[in-house]
C-alpha cells in the first residue's frame, strides 16, 4: 500500500484496512446526508490573522502535508493525489478554506452538511478555526500536529514561494497496514487470532443500556463540554499517580458508575438500576507509540494510526469504582505487540473485517440498538499542541480547544482531555435520541462521581 506515481504528477494507494473501515462507517449515513465519526475540531484564537495569511498558511501545509489534498479515486477504495498548478492550488483553497463571517464553530458542527473533503473554515466573528474532515482521514493525534504544523506556519509566514512540483509527493503519509508489516493474507491463524480478540466483546453481548427516545432516523448532532479547574484537574492526576492508576482508566471507571443508575438489562425499562449486567464496548488505543520513526509523529500527522479493543466488564463481580478501574487499567496497559495474548498487528486487518462485519449486522429492532457511553481519552493537548506560538511573523496564542464527533446512533461518544492544565469532560450525542437536559444532567453525574470516588472535595 505504497503511494505510486500512475501518470505524471499523479500518486495513488490503496486505502488499508482501518481507513476502508471508517469509510464505510461514514458512507452508511449518506443517504440520510449524515457522516458518522464526521470530525469537528476547533481552535479559538486570541487574535484572528488576516484572511489572506491563513489562506497562504493554508497553500503552506499541503506543501508539508499533501495528503490533506488527496481524494477517493472513481472505485472509492483508494487514494489519489495530484500535483497542481497554480490555478488549481487556488481553486482547491477556495474549495477548501471556507469564510464564514457569521457562524461559529458550534453552528458548523450542528447545521453544516457532510463533505469528503479536508476542510478548514474561517470564522471571524467567534475567532475561530474549525478543521472539518471524515475520520477517515485522520485521527485526533495526528490532528493535533497538523494544527501545531498550521500554527508554526502562521506565525513564521510560509517560508517559500509555494512551488508544487511532485517534489510534496514524498510527504504522503503511508497506510499502518505497510508501516505495521500488518499480514492482509486471511489464514486460519490470523482468523482465530481475529476470533479470540473479538470474543470478548460477543461475550460481553448485550451491553448495559441506557434510554432512548423513540426515534429511529438521526437528526442534529450536539455536543456539551465541562472544565475542572486546574487545581483539581492537578489533585485528580496526582490522586490517580498514588492510587497506580492510568487518568484513562479512572475517567472511565466514573463513566460506567455515572451509567449504572441510568442502565437497564435487555432494553427492560423495569429493570433500570438494578445493578447487574456487563459493560462491553470498544476503547480507542493509539498505536504511533508502536510504530517506527518518523511514523510516530509529526512527520505522519494526516494518518490514522489506532484501533479500538474490545472490552467487556461483569457488572455483577466488578461493582465499585476502583474494581471496574482495575479492569480497564489492564486493557489501557495492554502491549498490543505482544504475541501474550494476541500481538494484534499479526491479524490486524482480519480483525478490523470482522469488526466491520459485527458493524454492519443491524438489530431487527433499531430501538434494541446499542446505547450506552463509550470513551475516547485524547490525552494532554498541550503536549502535541501549545497554546502560544511566537514566530518571525507573529505572535499565535490559542484560547481554547475543542474536539466533537458527529453521532448517528444511540452511542453517547465521550471524551476527556487536558488543554492548558484543565481537564475536560465532554458528551456528543445525537438529538433524535437523547433530550438535552438527560445529558446536560448525566455529564454532571460524571464529573461528579470523578471527585467523589478520588476522595477530592
Amino acid at each position: 500500500m505504497q503511494w505510486t506515481e500512475v501518470s505524471p504528477g499523479c500518486y495513488e494507494r490503496s486505502f488499508d484496512s482501518l481507513e476502508q473501515f471508517y469509510r464505510i462507517i461514514a458512507d452508511a449515513g449518506a443517504p440520510l446526508n449524515k457522516q458518522h465519526y464526521l470530525v469537528s475540531c476547533t481552535l479559538r484564537l486570541k487574535i484572528l490573522p488576516p484572511v489572506h495569511e491563513v489562506q497562504n498558511a493554508w497553500k503552506a501545509l499541503r506543501k508539508q502535508y499533501p495528503q490533506i489534498a488527496a481524494m477517493p479515486d472513481e472505485t472509492g477504495t483508494r487514494f489519489r493525489y495530484t500535483v497542481p498548478s497554480s490555478t488549481e492550488l487556488n481553486a482547491w483553497v477556495q474549495e477548501t478554506l471556507v469564510v464564514d463571517q457569521g457562524r461559529s464553530a458550534n453552528d458548523i458542527y450542528e447545521k453544516e452538511q457532510p463533505s469528503s473533503l479536508f476542510l478548514l473554515f474561517y470564522l471571524p466573528q467567534a475567532r475561530e478555526l474549525l478543521f472539518r474532515m471524515p475520520h477517515w482521514r485522520i485521527d485526533g493525534i495526528g490532528l493535533m500536529y497538523l494544527q501545531t504544523a498550521f500554527l508554526r506556519i502562521l506565525s513564521n509566514g510560509p517560508s517559500e514561494k509555494f512551488q508544487f512540483d511532485g517534489s510534496e509527493a514524498k510527504y504522503l503519509a503511508p497506510s499502518l497496514d505497510q508501516i505495521a508489516t500488518v499480514q492482509l493474507k486471511t489464514t486460519a491463524e490470523t482468523s482465530q487470532a481475529a476470533d479470540e480478540e473479538l470474543g470478548v466483546f460477543l461475550r460481553g453481548l448485550p451491553s448495559i443500556s441506557i434510554p432512548t427516545l423513540p426515534n429511529v432516523v438521526p437528526t442534529t448532532p450536539r455536543r456539551i463540554m465541562s472544565y475542572f479547574c486546574e487545581d483539581t484537574t492537578q489533585r485528580i492526576i496526582s490522586t490517580c499517580k498514588s492510587r497506580g492508576l492510568s487518568v484513562t482508566a479512572a475517567i472511565h471507571s466514573a463513566l460506567v458508575v455515572a451509567t449504572l443508575p441510568h442502565a437497564q438489562h435487555e432494553f427492560n425499562s423495569e429493570t433500570r438500576g438494578q445493578g447487574g449486567g456487563k459493560y462491553t464496548g470498544f476503547n480507542a488505543i493509539d498505536l504511533r507509540k508502536y510504530l517506527p520513526v518518523p511514523y510516530n509523529g509529526p512527520e505522519a500527522a494526516v494518518s490514522i494510526y489506532h484501533t479500538g479493543i474490545p472490552v467487556s466488564i461483569d457488572l455483577a463481580v466488578h461493582k465499585s469504582f476502583e474494581s471496574i478501574a482495575a479492569e480497564f487499567q489492564y486493557g489501557y496497559r495492554r502491549n498490543l505487540s505482544k504475541d501474550e495474548p494476541r500481538n494484534i498487528f499479526n491479524f490486524l486487518a482480519e480483525y478490523i473485517n470482522k469488526v466491520v462485519e459485527l458493524l454492519n449486522a443491524q438489530p431487527p429492532d433499531p430501538l434494541r440498538a446499542p446505547a450506552h457511553p463509550e470513551l475516547s481519552s485524547i490525552g494532554l493537548i498541550n503536549d502535541h499542541l501549545q497554546a502560544k506560538h511566537e514566530g518571525s511573523a507573529s505572535t499565535i496564542e490559542v484560547e481554547e480547544w475543542w474536539i466533537a464527533m458527529e453521532g448517528i446512533n444511540r452511542l453517547l461518544l465521550t471524551k476527556v482531555w487536558t488543554w492548558s492544565g484543565r481537564m475536560c469532560l465532554s458528551v456528543n450525542w445525537n438529538e433524535a435520541f437523547y433530550e438535552d437536559s438527560f445529558v446536560v444532567k448525566f455529564l454532571g453525574e460524571w464529573k461528579q462521581i470523578v471527585l467523589k470516588e478520588l476522595d477530592i472535595n
